[in-house]
């Protein structure tokens, strides 16, 4: 588990099979939680005959969490919503050895291309990135590092969660609730995106100069692994999407492990953001590290945070 950044991802799904399918193909290991009603009483969902699943990559980093819903649950966001809609949580992202391998795995483990790789160059790095959605309406971004190559290469052919992405409507202001979270800014850009950059965020038909974004991204310690990027569209916004703070189906949250999360909670507690707090502090029952001091918080687009009291 990661002592800084965020260490699970939540996912409220009707597609228990096919996600946990698609993570055993990559060699993660399974284990089956059992019956926690206050687990499912925290993330609004309805226990079922299905278990929940705790998935573990074969690094032990970010830990993805499967809990059960019923089709007829709304999705938190839309499959047929543009990318850069704000609301929520938009993706999570994973590193791939081969893009084009990766394309067809996805395919047939439930992932349908909602952008095809594009190689493009941010900085000193040349990357080849694809979006990928399911039938919760949960994104995956894949990439592949094509220069420089990455310092360590740890993984097989992908990788364990290493960010998530947020399409927010003030990139400023989200960074500003982030700060009473200890989520610091490492990496600014403001401008259009070089090269082929735009088609990942399906920007590449807006007139010309005016597909500018703000972006950022996050982390206590400056590191990409655990990090959250968050991206603005400065000339062309879209209405925000309601996304409901107790329940729903698809990328449900982000769990961040904080070394005094009494104090964090307090602080929030007596800032502006304190509305925002979806459950107050309290100890809980949740599967694993979980099973700690928690709150959970919706960030100012309703991306929902679970965090926790870090214990080593």
């Amino acid at each position: 588990m990661r002592p800084q950044g965020f260490s699970h991802v939540v996912i409220t799904t009707a597609q228990t099979p096919v996600l946990g399918a698609f993570f055993a193909a990559l060699g993660w290991r399974s284990l089956t939680v059992d019956e926690m009603p206050e687990a499912a009483a925290f993330w609004g969902v309805e226990q079922g005959e299905t278990p929940a699943m705790r998935w573990i990559p074969p690094s032990n980093a970010c830990e993805v969490l499967l809990l059960p819903t019923p089709q007829k649950v709304p999705v938190l966001r839309p499959k047929e919503c543009a990318v850069t809609t704000p609301g929520g949580l938009f993706d999570i992202n994973m590193r791939t050895v081969d893009s084009d391998w990766s394309h067809d795995f996805l395919q047939s483990h439930g992932w349908q291309p909602l952008v095809d790789p594009v190689a493009w160059r941010f900085g000193d790095i040349e990357t080849k990135e694809g979006l990928y959605i399911q039938d919760d309406g949960i994104v995956l971004a894949v990439m592949e590092r094509l220069q420089p190559p990455l310092p360590t290469v740890t993984f097989d052919r992908m990788s364990d969660v290493f960010n998530a992405t947020q399409m927010v409507s003030n990139v400023d202001q989200t960074i500003a609730f982030f700060n009473y979270l200890g989520f610091e800014r490492f990496i600014h850009h403001q401008g259009p995106l070089p090269g082929a950059g735009p088609k990942v965020l399906q920007l590449e038909h807006h007139p010309e100069n005016t597909g500018d974004v703000h972006l950022a991204i996050l982390h206590p310690e400056g590191r990409m692994e655990g990090s959250l990027e968050l991206v603005e569209v400065l000339h062309h916004p879209l209405p925000q999407l309601n996304v409901p703070p107790g329940g729903g189906r698809g990328l449900r949250s982000l769990c961040l492990p904080i070394d005094d999360v009494e104090s964090c909670y307090q602080g929030l507690v007596e800032s502006e953001w304190s509305s925002r707090i979806i459950h107050p502090l309290a100890q809980r029952a949740l599967p694993g590290v979980l099973s700690t001091l928690s709150f959970a918080i919706a960030a100012p687009d309703g991306g929902r945070l679970d965090v926790y009291q870090h214990t080593a």
